[in-house]
């Protein structure tokens, strides 16, 4: 059986509520109405994904080598393409030229051939990672100091994530290879968690107050910047690099992810038991590969069975699906979790 590392339990609260962020926006599908909640989580929520993985982003090595290049390739191979090309498979109707467009790694080619198109996330994540490790061969290999290298490599990042062209046509383009743009934005992320990690474990030891008065300004200030772009016709869509406003989008994604964090941190000092966030936050992959389809099938039941309002129909809906997807991930995580790309330790050993 799968055996969990250490964990971080604020870290994997924190990660509890953006996966329920997650499936509350999948609750208001694309190609219908545009509500405000749904723009308001699309503004932030991928980029606090990425932000949290970029806090377990190893800054420094003693020396870095092919080998050790190698290692850190076969590592994250294991943890996410394996899980992406075998829920790619489950998801799609099989074909030579559909496993093409599943390899090919973009949003737009995952919704042609009608897979799981969150796998988007997956291929960002690896890509993201293979650029943050490069950069820090390079840092290394320079001898330069690490912070100030990263400070610099920010704004670089987001540059190149933002100005390469990215082939968003449905119709005509199949978006670009491996994402290779949109993982630029999410290395920038990745890269601003990692900075501000010693910041954020300090959030811990301040006193509540504090901590209520973090979330309640950036939470308005979060509102502020999404009051700057008109959402109503267009929600930021990072999975096809569509971001309608990219100075808001960019500060959204900020206070956002703060406003959550703090709001982590807070629970996680209240004396009560967690274990349902918990969970969540230290099985947001399994979640996030599971849970669409039974979005979409409770969403269909309930809109043609019932007269609920549309809030309590998402609210039923996102209850309902992360309690059937958190136990198919309690089975999978038992029987065959090198589905989520965790590997049998004792086997490894062996």
């Amino acid at each position: 059986m799968y055996k969990p590392k250490a964990r971080i339990e604020f870290i994997d609260i924190i990660k509890g509520l953006a996966i329920i962020l997650v499936v509350i926006g999948h609750t208001s599908p694309n190609k219908t109405e545009i509500l405000p909640y749904k723009s308001l989580i699309y503004a932030f929520h991928m980029s606090l994904f990425f932000i949290l993985s970029g806090m377990f982003v190893a800054t420094s090595r003693e020396n870095y080598s092919l080998q050790t290049l190698k290692d850190f390739l076969h590592k994250n191979f294991i943890a996410l393409i394996v899980p992406f090309m075998i829920w790619g498979a489950i998801y799609m109707n099989f074909s030579f030229s559909n496993f093409v467009y599943l390899c090919f790694g973009s949003w737009i080619n995952f919704a042609h051939i009608h897979t799981l198109t969150s796998l988007w996330f997956i291929v960002v994540l690896f890509v993201a990672r293979i650029y943050i490790e490069l950069f820090y061969m390079l840092v290394n290999k320079l001898k330069l100091k690490m912070q100030y290298a990263v400070f610099v490599a920010i704004p670089i990042f987001f540059a190149l994530g933002f100005c390469l062209p990215h082939h968003n046509d449905v119709l005509t383009q199949n978006g670009n290879f491996l994402s290779y743009d949109i993982a630029f934005v999410a290395a920038g992320f990745m890269l601003i968690g990692s900075l501000t990690k010693p910041c954020i474990k300090k959030l811990v030891n301040i006193k509540n107050i504090y901590l209520i008065l973090l979330m309640l300004v950036s939470s308005l200030l979060f509102i502020y910047g999404f009051s700057l772009t008109d959402y109503t016709h267009e929600f930021v869509l990072m999975a096809n690099a569509v971001y309608p406003n990219i100075p808001a989008f960019l500060f959204c994604s900020l206070t956002g992810s703060l406003s959550i964090i703090s709001a982590g941190i807070l629970i996680y000092k209240i004396p009560i038991k967690k274990r349902i966030l918990n969970f969540l936050g230290q099985n947001t992959l399994g979640i996030f590969l599971v849970h669409r389809h039974f979005v979409v099938a409770f969403l269909t039941f309930l809109q043609t069975n019932t007269d609920l309002n549309r809030l309590s129909i998402n609210t039923v809906v996102t209850i309902a699906s992360l309690i059937i997807a958190s136990l198919i991930v309690v089975l999978i995580n038992r029987y065959a979790p090198i589905m989520f790309g965790k590997i049998n330790l004792d086997l490894k050993k062996n």
